[in-house]
C-alpha cells in the first residue's frame, strides 16, 4: 500500500508552460488526502520560492525535501509562526539539515575569481541571493517563471551556511566547476544552462529515507512523481516511481509507470493510478 507520495514541483506538479498548477492536479492532491495518503515535496526549490513565488498555491503538503535533499523537514500538527506561511520550516520538525562544507564554498571563490563572469545563486536557510545578474539567468528563471533574487556578496555573507549552489554556466565551464569542487555533486536538472551543487552524497534519495524514517514507513510504502534528470534517482528508489508524459528520457526509463504530461491533467491520472492500485491490494488482502 503506498502511504506518502513525494511531487516534485516545476514540470510535475507545475507545468514549465503556464507556471500555474492545474486544477486538476490540485484535485489529485485533495483526493491523496481524502484517502489518508501523505502529500510530500521533493524539489531543488528553497521553501522561500515556495512563499514568494506561491508555488504551493494554497495546496497543504504534509512533508518537505528541498534543496535536492539538503534541507528537510516535516510539520508539525499546529503551525507555531501566525504571519508566516504554513509550510515554514519553522513550523514543523527539520529531520535532514545538511550545509555546503565551508573549505567548498573557499573553492568555488577561487573558481569565480578564475571565471568572473557567470552568475551563481547561494541559498541560505532564510535567505536566497546571488552574485551577479546576467543574460543567461534571467533566461534560466524566465523559463521556470521566476524573479530574480537580490544581488549579495558572498565574501561579506561567508560565514553564513549555504546549503545549496546553483551555478548559471555553460556545460563545458561546469565541467571544470565540477572537477574545482570534489567535495560537491553537481546535477543538471533542465536543457538549460543551470546546475544544482549540493554536499557528495545527498540528494533527493536521502530526503527521502529521512522523511520516511521520521513517518516511520517502509520504501515499498513510498511513491515518487518527476519529470527531470534530478528525479530519476527517486522513481527508481521508491516503491512506485511515476514519469510525468514530458519527463526527460532517463526519468521515464527509471518509471513503473508514465503518466500523460502536467499540462494534460497528468498529475490527477498518477494519483489515480495510485489510489487504484492501493484498492486492487485491499481487496486481495481481504
Amino acid at each position: 500500500m503506498i502511504k506518502i507520495i513525494f511531487f516534485d514541483i516545476d514540470g510535475t506538479l507545475r507545468p514549465f508552460e503556464t507556471g500555474k498548477i492545474p486544477e486538476s492536479a490540485k484535485k489529485a492532491i485533495r483526493m491523496a488526502h481524502s484517502e489518508g495518503i501523505l502529500c510530500a515535496i521533493a524539489s531543488g526549490r528553497h521553501w522561500l520560492e515556495m512563499k514568494t513565488e506561491n508555488l504551493l498555491e494554497n495546496l497543504h503538503f504534509d512533508a518537505f525535501v528541498t534543496l535536492d535533499g539538503e534541507y528537510c523537514y516535516v510539520l508539525d500538527d499546529k503551525e507555531k509562526l501566525k504571519d508566516s506561511p504554513y509550510f515554514d520550516p519553522l513550523n514543523g520538525t527539520l529531520v535532514q539539515k545538511l550545509s555546503i562544507p565551508p573549505e567548498e564554498i573557499d573553492k568555488l571563490l577561487r573558481f569565480m575569481k578564475d571565471y568572473p563572469d557567470f552568475s551563481c545563486l547561494f541559498e541560505e536557510e532564510r535567505y536566497i541571493y546571488v552574485n551577479k545578474i546576467t543574460p543567461e539567468l534571467l533566461q534560466v528563471l524566465s523559463d521556470i517563471k521566476t524573479a530574480a533574487p537580490p544581488v549579495d556578496s558572498i565574501e561579506k555573507r561567508h560565514a553564513n551556511p549555504i546549503f545549496m549552489l546553483i551555478p548559471v554556466m555553460s556545460h563545458e565551464l561546469s565541467l571544470k566547476l565540477e572537477a574545482a569542487l570534489p567535495g560537491l555533486s553537481l546535477c543538471r536538472w533542465s536543457d538549460g544552462l543551470s546546475f544544482d551543487l549540493t554536499k557528495k552524497g545527498v540528494s533527493k534519495i536521502s530526503g527521502i529515507d529521512a522523511v520516511l524514517k521520521y513517518y516511520n514507513l517502509k520504501l515499498s510504502e513510498a511513491a515518487a512523481i518527476g519529470d527531470g534528470f534530478n528525479d530519476a534517482g527517486m522513481l527508481t528508489h521508491c516503491g512506485l516511481g511515476i514519469a510525468m508524459g514530458n519527463a526527460k528520457s532517463s526519468c521515464k526509463e527509471a518509471a513503473d509507470y508514465i503518466c500523460p504530461s502536467a499540462l494534460s491533467d497528468g498529475l490527477y491520472d498518477a494519483v489515480t493510478y495510485i489510489i487504484k492500485k492501493n484498492h486492487e491490494q485491499h481487496t486481495r488482502n481481504t
